[in-house]
């Protein structure tokens, strides 16, 4: 099976190493989304007014992914579900940005890219919202 290219042990490990940073899920997620390095979505982020080591709120990864050429539509798919359950029922197509209180995920082609994908996280989604490449 092909390895997938966005690992989320890989990204934290270059979050803590090069950018001191560890409260970084949304960059993450940006990460992943886009298909690109930490480091450009970390100087993504900070351009839309992300503070280090603090959380992101949805309207400046909504902006970051914008300027990256992708647009972010809501979707009404496992609303009050789990994190645990979203890694089940998310469509193995398309990439997907969940939102839970204080956290974001983002699931690419049925892959979880998250520390919640290894714990079965109770985090109930409270938000959905679909990436795609703009031009698609």
């Amino acid at each position: 099976m092909k390895e997938h290219k966005h690992d989320f042990n890989k990204l934290k490990h270059v979050a803590l190493k090069y950018y001191n940073d560890d409260n970084c899920c949304s960059v993450i997620a940006v990460a992943v989304a886009a298909k690109i390095g930490f480091g450009k979505a970390y100087n993504a982020m900070k351009r839309e007014g992300r503070k280090d080591r603090k959380g992101a709120y949805f309207a400046q990864y909504e902006a970051a992914l914008n300027k990256l050429g992708y647009k972010v539509e809501q979707r009404q798919l496992y609303i009050g579900k789990t994190l645990a359950s979203a890694k089940r029922l998310c469509p193995k197509k398309g990439t997907f940005l969940i939102n839970t209180r204080r956290h974001v995920t983002c699931i690419r082609d049925g892959v979880m890219v998250d520390w919640a994908a290894e714990n079965n996280s109770r985090k109930r989604i409270i938000a959905i919202h679909e990436v795609i490449k703009t031009g698609e």
